[in-house]
């Protein structure tokens, strides 16, 4: 293999159903692979990773992924993606409330209901601790990584539907995938729309998801990485971020 990769790290299925074919097109083809954790890693009390922080979380799916694909060494990929829902993590515990009929956590404008508070509570503490972690982080096993978020979560930012049934999700993300076939480039007007965008910078997107109830609302800081990651653009997708960056 000549050619190095981004490797991005999504959480399940439907997140790589809906913006593998997209990112796809913007970026070149030889420079992307989707690596599908199946679990939301910054939570997990999984008894194979609770115990580790976030970075060391990342360098053991970093290890599986380069055992599971002989043809990639880590000298190929260029940059880890680490793609992540914020799910309410940076709420004050006030916004937790129980609520009966709840069994797992809804999420709406005003809080997290569900009939776990204290189970909520933890996730977020767990959650924001990890986020806070790799957010800030520059290299992952000696790779360059940065972490975009969707709040609070990405069937929220996609689709506009909070609380998603899992059965669902999958014909969603292919509905939006298929929404921007051959118009991939709107997908970049998509990021970059006022409502869903809260800075223009990466350290600013991350402090301020951080505050009030912010990581509950319908936000993305994805737009970041078209900006980042220009070099790696094609260019009908460079000519639309330039349009955005006042060039």
């Amino acid at each position: 293999m000549n050619k190095k990769i981004l490797l991005f790290l999504v959480e399940g299925l439907s997140d790589k159903d809906a913006l593998e074919p997209i990112l796809s097109e913007l970026v070149d083809s030889t420079k992307i692979h989707f690596e599908v954790l199946r679990c939301d890693l910054t939570a997990s009390l999984d008894p194979e990773v609770r115990n580790l922080n976030m970075k060391q979380r990342i360098t053991r799916v970093i290890k599986s992924f380069l055992e599971n694909n002989h043809g990639i060494k880590k000298k190929h990929i260029e940059k880890i993606i680490f793609l992540s829902d914020s799910d309410g993590c940076y709420i004050d515990d006030s916004y937790i409330y129980f609520s009966e009929n709840d069994i797992s956590f809804r999420y709406e404008d005003d809080g997290i209901y569900t009939n776990r508070p204290n189970d909520a509570i933890d996730r977020n503490q767990r959650k924001s601790r990890n986020l806070n972690m790799i957010h800030s982080t520059a290299k992952v096993y000696a790779l360059p990584i940065e972490t975009y978020y969707f709040s609070c979560n990405l069937d929220h930012v996609l689709h506009n539907k909070r609380n998603l049934e899992q059965y669902l999700k999958e014909n969603y993300a292919f509905d939006f995938a298929d929404k921007y076939e051959n118009k991939e480039e709107q997908f970049i007007d998509f990021v970059n729309d006022s409502s869903l965008c809260l800075a223009n910078n990466y350290a600013d997107t991350w402090t301020i998801i951080q505050e009030d109830r912010n990581s509950l609302l319908r936000f993305t800081n994805l737009k970041i990485f078209f900006d980042n990651n220009f070099e790696f653009l094609k260019d009908e997708a460079k000519e639309r971020v330039v349009q955005y960056q006042g060039g």
